[in-house]
């Protein structure tokens, strides 16, 4: 019986049979990993950023659903100004919309152009200039 089953397969030295073909690389994970490198650059300098601690959890939110580890060190950043930090989250903004143009999976997109809305929504870009 055991004959019988393996009747079928060649696997002799003279074999034509390829190894499957390997996966070609996602064309979104520059992007992805754009999205979290600039997520983790914002909780460093974010974090030693007094009053910036409802950033810090929208951020470190945001870098979860794009399956991003937090910044190991935190807290050890230049504390950013008001202004720098306003600055800083609409250039954040801009960049994720820009990805989420980019970005051929539709899933993917959606969640770059959540994380631009959701940083655009926050106080902080409505209060300073």
């Amino acid at each position: 019986m055991a004959g019988t089953a393996l009747s079928g397969c060649d696997l002799g030295p003279s074999s034509t049979s390829r190894p499957a073909a390997t996966l070609p690389p996602d064309p979104d994970q520059r992007l992805v990993d754009a999205a979290r490198a600039e997520l983790r650059g914002l909780l460093t300098r974010l974090s030693a950023t007094t009053g910036a601690s409802s950033l810090v959890a929208c951020h470190r939110a945001q870098l979860a659903a794009l399956g991003g580890e937090p910044p190991a060190a935190t807290g050890r950043g230049r504390p950013l100004t008001p202004v720098a930090t306003a600055a800083r989250e609409r250039r954040a903004a801009e960049r994720f919309a820009r990805w989420a143009v980019a970005c051929q999976n539709g899933d993917l997109a959606r969640l770059l152009a959540s994380v631009a809305a959701g940083i655009r929504m926050q106080p902080v870009l409505r209060t300073v200039g």
